[in-house]
């Protein structure tokens, strides 16, 4: 997040999760007042396997939403 939410013409994408829809809506709708593009991964359950550092698929990717 300590880069610029625009990249190469898109935006970047921050992945977010949780179980409490309302912290989940507020989240989302803060990602996206800062310029970001997100992504919800779903319950913590699931979202936070994919996001786990050391482990997850997720977090050493840098991507771009364009269009």
């Amino acid at each position: 997040m300590n880069r610029d939410p625009g990249a190469e013409g898109g935006r970047r994408v921050l992945f977010y999760s949780g179980d409490d829809a309302q912290a989940k809506s507020e989240v989302g709708a803060l990602i996206d007042r800062l310029g970001f593009f997100r992504i919800d991964l779903g319950p913590l359950a699931v979202g936070g396997r994919l996001v786990q550092f050391p482990g997850g698929p997720l977090p050493a990717l840098n991507l771009v939403k364009f269009g």
